[in-house]
């Protein structure tokens, strides 16, 4: 069923509005819940994910140091 809101006055819209407040209102608070946890776990991956980055980085290092002594000791792993 569809709503004509052209034939409806005023104080039928303002009741429909306060109807779809009350009726949206704990969807909305849910939502605001779940946007905060969200939130926070995006902000926990891009630690985690900056902490990968530190690590390939020095993983790198590492292996190009490798490379030098390899080289020099005439070593081929």
């Amino acid at each position: 069923m569809l709503l004509d809101c052209k034939s409806m006055d005023e104080e039928d819209l303002k009741a429909l509005d306060k109807l779809f407040d009350k009726k949206l209102k704990p969807i909305n608070e849910k939502l605001d819940a779940h946007t905060v946890s969200l939130v926070n776990l995006e902000r926990e991956i891009k630690a985690y994910m900056d902490a990968l980055d530190l690590e390939r980085k020095r993983i790198y290092r590492h292996d190009k140091r490798l490379e030098v002594i390899e080289e020099s000791l005439d070593l081929n792993p």
